[in-house]
C-alpha cells in the first residue's frame, strides 16, 4: 500500500486537502448510534427534565459537520445507485448484460498508459521502490495507472448516460445559519441569489491553492454570487493572525481585496517586514498602516469569526458555506459549479 500511495502523490493532486487544527478532525457518530431527536426527556436534574428538543437546539451547529459528512457519504452512494440503474437500463436497451456493456464501453475504450509515460513515472519515483526489481516496479505503475484510466472512462460513460436520462435528485443537503458580521469584506452584489462565505487562513497553502478556483467562480458567476471573507487563523500558523490584521488594516484604507489577493496569490514569510512591504506595493499610507498592524484593534472581531466557524463545524481551512451548504477543503471548480447551479435552479 505504501508504494501505491507514493506513486499517486505524483500522479493525482489531493482535491479536498485542507489545513487543520491539531486534533481537529471531527469524529463521526459510532455505527448504529442514534442522535436524540423529538420532544422526549433525555435527562433529569433534580426532577426537572431536559428535553430532546432542547438538546437538538443547543447541539445543532456542533453536529453540522457530522451531518455534512453523512450527506456526502449518502450522496456518493446515491450516485452509485443511479449509475447502476442507468447502466442496467442501457444494457437492457441494447440486449446485452450489464457486464457485457461495461466491457464494450469501458474496457474496450480505455486508453492505457503509454510505455514512455510509465517510464517517466518510474524515474520520478525510483527511490521510493527501494530494492524492488525494475520490471516489478513498472508493472505496479502500469496497474495503478491502468486502474485509474478505467475508473475515469467508466465515470465518463456514466456521465454520458446520465446526460441522456431524466434524473431528479431530492437528497436534501444540510444547511447552516452563517452569521455575517457587519462590515465583513465582501465582493459581488448584496442581493445576489448565492452567497459564499469563506473561512480562511493566510498561512495555509491549501487556501493559496484554492484562490485560483475562487477567482474562476467569481468570474463565471459574476453578478450572481456574493463572496464574503471571514478569518480563521489556525493555532499552528503563527503568522496567520498578523496577516489577518494586515488585511484589515489595508481594508481601512479601502484596499482589502487587493491586499488579500496578494497574500493568497503570492505567498511569503508574512512577517512584519513582508506585511509592510506588501502595503508599500499598494501605496498604502505607512503612518496609518504600521500602527494599525502593531495594534490589536481587530483581534476581537477575528476571534469572534473563529468562534463562529468552530460552532459551524469548521476544523480546517479553507472552508466554504454556499447559501449555508458546507464545502470543506481545497475543492475543484466542479464542486462549486454543482452546488451553485443547484442553488440558482432553485431560486
Amino acid at each position: 500500500m505504501s508504494k501505491l500511495r507514493l506513486v499517486l502523490v505524483v500522479v493525482t493532486p489531493l482535491a479536498l486537502a485542507s489545513c487543520s487544527r491539531p486534533g481537529g478532525t471531527p469524529a463521526s457518530a459510532a455505527p448504529g448510534s442514534k442522535l436524540a431527536t423529538g420532544t422526549g426527556v433525555v435527562a433529569e436534574v433534580n426532577g426537572g427534565p431536559i428535553l430532546a428538543s432542547e438538546l437538538d437546539q443547543r447541539a445543532a451547529k456542533r453536529l453540522l459537520r457530522v451531518r455534512q459528512d453523512e450527506y456526502e457519504i449518502r450522496g456518493q452512494v446515491l450516485d452509485e445507485l443511479i449509475a447502476e440503474r442507468l447502466v442496467a437500463a442501457e444494457a437492457q436497451k441494447r440486449g446485452v448484460s450489464a457486464e457485457q456493456l461495461l466491457k464494450q464501453e469501458v474496457d474496450a475504450k480505455t486508453q492505457l498508459p503509454a510505455p514512455p509515460y510509465v517510464e517517466q513515472i518510474y524515474e520520478q519515483n525510483k527511490q521510493r521502490f527501494g530494492a524492488a526489481p525494475r520490471d516489478e516496479a513498472l508493472a505496479r505503475i502500469r496497474e495503478i495507472l491502468g486502474g485509474r484510466a478505467i475508473s475515469e472512462r467508466r465515470a465518463a460513460f456514466e456521465k454520458e448516460l446520465r446526460g441522456k436520462a431524466t434524473v431528479a435528485v431530492r437528497l436534501e443537503a444540510p444547511r447552516a445559519d452563517v452569521v455575517i458580521p457587519a462590515g465583513a469584506p465582501s465582493t459581488g452584489p448584496a442581493t445576489a441569489p448565492v452567497t459564499i462565505v469563506e473561512f480562511t487562513d493566510y498561512q495555509c497553502p491549501y487556501c493559496h491553492r484554492a484562490q485560483a478556483v475562487i477567482e474562476e467562480v467569481l468570474q463565471r458567476y459574476s453578478g450572481k454570487v456574493r463572496f464574503v471573507h471571514l478569518d480563521f487563523p489556525l493555532d499552528g500558523h503563527p503568522e496567520a493572525m498578523p496577516a489577518a490584521r494586515a488585511a484589515r488594516c489595508a481594508g481601512a484604507q479601502g484596499r482589502f481585496w487587493e491586499y488579500h489577493r496578494g497574500m493568497m496569490s503570492r505567498p511569503g514569510p508574512l512577517d512584519a517586514a513582508d506585511l509592510r512591504g506588501r502595503a508599500a506595493m499598494l501605496k498604502l499610507d505607512p503612518a496609518k498602516f504600521d500602527p494599525c498592524l502593531a495594534s490589536d484593534r481587530y483581534d476581537e472581531a477575528i476571534r469572534a469569526e473563529m468562534g463562529h466557524g468552530s460552532e459551524l463545524g469548521v476544523t480546517g481551512t479553507p472552508a466554504y458555506f454556499v447559501n449555508g451548504r458546507m464545502l470543506s477543503g481545497s475543492r475543484p471548480l466542479e464542486s462549486f459549479v454543482e452546488v451553485i447551479d443547484a442553488e440558482l435552479a432553485g431560486e
